[in-house]
């Protein structure tokens, strides 16, 4: 195993103990070369989904180590006040935009906005200067009838995004960060298929399909070329596509196959007889046991940890859930699995014990985003070491 391996399998998941065993040689690695600081993400990041939860207990203990981390006894200190490096509050009503949404990150301190129009579809793209909280239009978003947008990204300079019609056919456009009149990518006309995420890889644009198979393209334009392999995937984080897709009605695990779409590495996660709703990032699954505990482990099956009782959905970054916090208090925090740090959201139930809640899903990248009062909360993963 290479030394560079170790050091993010360690950011990843934590030392449980010194005699814990390694994952094995082969095992995914540095994802896409990831530098936590880069200056633009090659990623899609999409604002987390709401969920309703209801509030309950919060443990969490390490199966098979000599030496467990304890569960938390007591309140947790607000997410802000936890990790104050990696937490913005963004008024929700800012000058000349009543009414917006955080996407992704453009660079370490840029967070991309988008405003709707009286339909709901996309009217606009705006940055938002974390330090300055100055905010600038960077383009119009240009749609047909029946036309809607999603999934954007960043790399290379630009934004790249997708619009979709009413017959799932998909075009590709992009507009430089600094700001412009949006393109059109020459394709040769159009994907004849519903994309689901993209990502930018250097000079070209990576996308999957929602009924899979991983395809590129140069950014500049120019012919669709499937990812040899990878016919039935979906993109996780680029490189590394997986398959079969997210949230199965069969109870079939999510994203067990693993391949990275640069160099044909391919593993399988372990999954064990009875195990349900199991979901797998680039290096950790999480599921329910038989006896419908949850569980978050190494894609090899090691270094096994016991997860709080309440919904196990998303887990962001491939370190970060949201759970039920302890206490009376009721609400929400967000748990670093690698750490054990956990931070109060600061969202809270209603008169019936019910809330609307943050998801961080596996199929995000660093940004986190919710509304509280009269705020938006952003949260970088990134961020958080």
């Amino acid at each position: 195993m290479s030394t560079e391996l170790e050091d993010d399998l360690s950011r990843v998941l934590g030392r449980a103990a010194e005699g814990a065993p390694q994952a094995p040689t082969g095992f995914p690695g540095r994802i896409a070369a990831r530098s936590r600081r880069r200056r633009t993400r090659t990623w899609t990041l999409v604002a987390a989904v709401a969920m309703v939860i209801v509030a309950g207990g919060l443990g969490v203990t390490l199966r098979g180590a000599d030496e467990a981390r304890p569960a938390q006894t007591r309140s947790p200190d607000p997410v802000e006040k936890v990790w104050p490096d990696a937490v913005w509050k963004i008024p929700r009503q800012l000058p000349n935009l009543p009414d917006f949404r955080p996407l992704i990150f453009i660079d370490d301190r840029t967070v991309l906005l988008w405003t709707p129009k009286s339909d709901g579809r996309a009217d606009a793209i705006h940055a938002y200067d974390l330090g300055t909280g100055r905010t600038r239009k960077i383009a119009d978003i240009p749609s047909a009838k029946w036309e809607y947008s999603s999934y954007f990204a960043v790399g290379a300079g630009r934004i790249v995004w997708q619009m979709i019609d009413k017959n799932d056919h998909t075009r590709f456009w992009s507009v430089p960060v600094s700001g412009g009149k949006p393109a059109a990518i020459d394709t040769g006309g159009p994907v004849r298929a519903r994309s689901e995420k993209l990502a930018v890889a250097g000079d070209r644009v990576a996308f999957s399909l929602a009924d899979g198979g991983v395809f590129t393209f140069p950014l500049r334009g120019g012919s669709v070329t499937p990812v040899a392999g990878a016919e039935r995937h979906h993109i996780l984080r680029w490189p590394w596509v997986a398959t079969p897709s997210d949230y199965r009605q069969d109870r079939e695990p999510s994203f067990r196959e693993l391949l990275n779409a640069e160099t044909g590495q391919a593993s399988n996660a372990v999954v064990r007889p009875g195990e349900r709703y199991v979901r797998c990032g680039v290096t950790t699954c999480v599921g329910m046991r038989p006896d419908d505990t949850r569980f978050y482990r190494l894609r090899d099956g090691s270094r096994e940890r016991d997860l709080p009782g309440s919904p196990v959905l998303g887990l962001g970054d491939d370190r970060f859930l949201a759970a039920d916090p302890p206490g009376a208090a009721g609400g929400q925090v967000l748990l670093d699995l690698a750490t054990g740090k956990q931070g109060d959201l600061g969202l809270r139930p209603s008169g019936k014990g019910r809330m609307t809640g943050v998801e961080p899903n596996i199929l995000d990248g660093g940004l986190v985003s919710y509304q509280l009062k009269d705020q938006y909360m952003i949260i970088d993963l990134a961020r958080i070491r």
